[in-house]
């Protein structure tokens, strides 16, 4: 029996969940308010998001930087919008450990990072069965370069790792719970081109090339380095990648044989300019207090 499933990816928001250009202060057709006004919901849907969601725009700047008042306005956004799965972005360890965990704890979905540790919140693997009873195995990893970047108080009591050995021991377990599609949220880029192979960036920071080389995940949904880019296969796995500030999200559909055989095919979709309602109303009053 043929099953099918679409995913719906955003990563690199940095706080840009309004539609509002901070500079102009007009309304612009980009915001994750925007993105997630068309995110389908249905038993074979999956939201998910790759991090660096906390730090970035004014708007956060202001709510972190009051203190206690306004905490869990990210986590809000982003239950409205309907997200599953989270993972961590090395921006989103900017404000310290304590807010980290409010957000993480007020979200209603989960937040996977298989290679950090430390931070209660956060696991490693998760299988959903979805309502056509497709069995969807998910993991997170970050950019094991955070300790080079993150002020070590904000990283006291946590431990990053490698991420491709921890993908690859998440992968192996999700296999063995028995999962048909297996992906991975990775908040890291390409160290090389996934075209064309010629070196990008640091391998120790990016490793998307990498974990679709060494391991067989499914789909493997990339961020961090603010690359547009859909409909890539490497190495037997289908990648892309979003830009930031919630220009646009990626959207895949993905489906599964009778036989086991997975088809995935990528697009970017632009944010458009009609903003979810119940998003735009929560903002209002937040938008004026810090006018």
């Amino acid at each position: 029996m043929r099953r099918s499933m679409t995913i719906c990816f955003t990563s690199d928001i940095h706080g840009f969940f309004s539609n509002l250009d901070y500079a102009s202060g007009k309304r612009i057709p980009s915001g994750y308010v925007n993105c997630m006004n068309s995110f389908p919901h249905d038993g074979n849907t999956l939201i998910l998001d790759g991090g660096d969601t906390l730090q970035g725009s004014p708007f956060t700047y202001w709510l972190y930087s009051g203190g206690e008042a306004h905490p869990c306005v990210p986590a809000k956004l982003m239950n409205l919008a309907g997200v599953q799965f989270v993972t961590l972005g090395n921006h989103d360890f900017n404000y310290g450990v304590k807010p980290l965990r409010e957000y993480l704890a007020a979200l209603d979905d989960r937040c996977l990072c298989a290679n950090v540790e430390g931070i209660p919140e956060v696991r490693k693997t998760a299988l959903v069965t979805l309502e056509n009873g497709l069995r969807v195995g998910l993991t997170g990893i970050t950019t094991p370069y955070i300790p080079h970047w993150e002020r070590p108080e904000n990283l006291t009591g946590i431990r990053v790792l490698d991420s491709v050995s921890a993908a690859r021991e998440a992968l192996l377990e999700l296999k063995a719970q028995g999962a048909e599609i297996t992906v991975c949220i990775a908040h890291c880029g390409f160290e090389r081109d996934p075209v064309t192979g010629v070196p990008l960036s640091n391998p120790e920071e990016n490793q998307g090339y990498r974990i679709c080389r060494e391991l067989d995940f499914d789909i493997l949904l990339t961020g961090h380095q603010h690359q547009a880019r859909a409909g890539i296969d490497l190495c037997g796995t289908h990648t892309c990648q979003v830009a930031d500030r919630a220009r646009h999200y990626a959207r895949l559909e993905v489906t599964r044989e009778s036989t086991g055989e997975t088809s995935v095919q990528s697009r970017i979709v632009a944010a458009g300019d009609i903003p979810c309602p119940a998003a735009l109303e929560y903002l209002a009053p937040l938008e004026r207090e810090n006018a």
